[in-house]
């Protein structure tokens, strides 16, 4: 078990570390290619960051494990769409911007409510997942031509990498490699923690999965916050949720059509990141501004969406909506 355990934490770091160095690497290669920081920001490090959602989703889909690929896209964005963006309202209230508010935020919500209608068959089919991966062109199509429209003082200014550019590609091309061996190691490897310990399948996806692969996000999304760039911390945050909603489950019920065997998904899960998904849009519409107070009602969802897998599983061994 003590085996099991360091690999599961090194897998969970190799995941850290190589998600981070592909998004160090993307700045470079991108004002090399003259491309907009709109979309590096929004697409480009929402994308790479989620690599870890998508390789262990995807591992986790093609061993038949549907519960903890399902609970892994759904506890990841819930993760960082509770969790993390509390925690960098904690640190400074976040302005935002118009742009995030009436885009990313509301296709957030409207990503998180398809899933939820396409799974209410008990079945994300192969069909349902080519619909969620078409869906989310059009989000991509809005935020380049957003980008093209905004371009110009963007790039002033900025160094240009240079020669050295393949040397960010090739450092790159390595972490994705060791994004995919970090999953690898951390579902394999996590999952022989759960059997242990009686954790069932849906409860390792949503809460110790998603937190972990959730660690780019959160190392992007305070880094953004300290550095006074709130249009960063919440523009990544959604269109990473939004990348994960549509895109990586997309591929994933592609690859394999993926079982809701727990209730949970539909009864609790789904409609859990709706309400935060509606919470915080709430407040940062009212007032343009996410208040501390504000960030720990939000926190508290994330207390209730943990309480609700766990609390069940201690007092009777079972899960919620069972």
């Amino acid at each position: 078990m003590v085996f099991s355990v360091v690999l599961f934490l090194a897998g969970i770091a190799i995941l850290w570390g190589s998600s981070d160095l592909v998004t160090r690497s993307l700045g470079p290669i991108a004002r090399r290619l003259k491309v907009s920081e709109l979309v590096v920001t929004i697409l480009g490090v929402s994308v790479f960051s989620s690599l870890p959602e998508l390789s262990v989703s995807l591992f986790s889909a093609l061993q038949g494990n549907s519960d903890v690929s399902i609970g892994n896209v759904v506890g990841s964005n819930f993760v960082t769409l509770t969790f993390v963006t509390a925690l960098c309202a904690l640190i400074t209230p976040l302005r935002i911007r118009q742009e995030i508010r009436d885009r990313e935020s509301s296709w957030m919500i409207l990503s998180t409510a398809v899933v939820l209608m396409l799974a209410m068959d008990g079945v994300l089919t192969r069909l349902d997942g080519g619909v969620l991966i078409v869906l989310y062109i059009p989000y991509v199509t809005s935020v380049i031509t957003e980008a093209r429209r905004q371009a110009g003082p963007e790039s002033h200014g900025v160094r240009d990498p240079g020669g050295r550019v393949w040397l960010h590609v090739v450092k790159g091309l390595a972490a994705v490699g060791g994004i995919v061996l970090g999953a690898h190691l951390a579902l394999e490897h996590g999952q022989r923690l759960g059997l242990q310990a009686g954790i069932p399948p849906l409860a390792m996806g949503a809460i110790v999965f998603a937190f972990g692969t959730s660690l780019p996000e959160l190392a992007i999304a305070v880094a953004a916050t300290a550095k006074k760039k709130p249009e960063v911390s919440l523009g990544e945050i959604y269109s990473s949720n939004i990348f994960t909603a549509l895109a990586v489950l997309g591929v994933c019920a592609v690859a394999t059509p993926l079982q809701l065997t727990t209730p949970s998904v539909l009864s609790f899960d789904l409609p859990m990141l709706i309400l935060a998904g509606v919470v915080i849009q709430l407040f940062i519409t009212t007032g343009a501004l996410l208040t501390r107070l504000e960030a720990l009602l939000v926190l508290m969802l994330y207390g209730w969406f943990v309480a609700g897998h766990l609390m069940p599983h201690l007092v009777t061994g079972g899960i919620p909506g069972n």
